[in-house]
C-alpha cells in the first residue's frame, strides 16, 4: 500500500521540516506539495525534499488562496502519477496522529468497503516563547466551552477526511469532504487525529 499526503503551505519555514519528517516516519510513503507565494525558506526547504526525491512541489503565484482547487489538483496526481493507494491532505500546522502503530498500518485496516476516513481535530496552544522549537512549547491542548454544533464558533468539532485514491476525486475546501464521490464514507470510528498548531508563538 501506498500513502501519499498533499500539503499546502506559505512562509511555513518554522514548522515544515518537521511537519514533513514526522508524517514520512509515521508511514507516509510521499508527499505532493504546493507552495503558494512563500517569501520565507519555505521553498527552500521543500526543494531540499523534492531532490532527495521525497517530494513533488507545485509552485503557485496566484495572489489569492484557491485551496480547493489546488488540493484537488494534488490528490488527482497522487492517484494518476504517483501511485496512491491512499491520500492524507494536510497543512503545513498540521500532524496526523494514528491510533495505532502507523498511519499506514491504520489505513490498511480499513475494510475494503470504505473509502473514506474522518479524522478528529485537536487544537493545541503555546506556552510562552523561550526560543525552544514549537513542538517543546506546544503541548497545551485547548479545550473550551463552546457549544459543539454552533456552526459560527472557530472550536467547534471539525473534520478532515482522508480517502482511497481516485484520479477523478474533487475535495471540498477545508478538506472537510470529498464532493459526488461514491467512496462510502466510515462512520462510528475514528481511526486518526489531527493536530493543529496554528499559533506558534505569544
Amino acid at each position: 500500500m501506498k500513502l501519499v499526503m498533499t500539503l499546502l503551505a506559505r512562509d511555513e519555514a518554522d514548522v515544515i521540516g518537521a511537519n514533513i519528517d514526522f508524517h514520512l516516519n509515521a508511514g507516509v510513503d510521499f508527499v505532493v506539495a504546493t507552495d503558494n507565494r512563500s517569501h520565507d525558506a519555505t521553498t527552500d526547504i521543500l526543494e531540499s525534499y523534492a531532490r532527495s526525491g521525497h517530494l513533488h512541489l507545485i509552485r503557485e503565484d496566484g495572489e489569492y488562496l484557491q485551496q480547493a482547487d489546488w488540493v484537488t489538483r494534488m490528490a488527482r496526481l497522487a492517484a494518476a502519477d504517483f501511485g496512491a493507494d491512499w491520500v492524507i491532505h494536510g497543512d503545513a500546522d498540521e500532524f496526523w496522529w494514528p491510533r495505532g502503530e502507523s498511519l499506514k498500518e491504520v489505513l490498511a485496516s480499513i475494510p475494503a468497503r470504505y473509502g473514506v476516513v474522518r479524522a478528529l481535530l485537536r487544537h493545541f496552544v503555546p506556552r510562552p516563547d523561550d526560543d525552544s522549537s514549537f513542538d517543546e512549547r506546544m503541548i497545551v491542548r485547548m479545550s473550551t466551552s463552546a457549544p459543539i454544533n454552533d456552526p459560527r464558533s472557530l472550536y467547534r468539532p471539525n473534520l478532515k477526511v482522508v480517502h482511497r485514491a481516485d484520479p477523478n476525486v474533487t475535495v471540498s475546501i477545508g478538506t472537510q469532504r470529498l464532493i459526488d464521490s461514491a467512496l462510502v464514507p466510515l462512520r462510528g470510528w475514528y481511526p486518526i487525529e489531527f493536530f493543529h498548531f496554528p499559533v506558534r508563538s505569544v
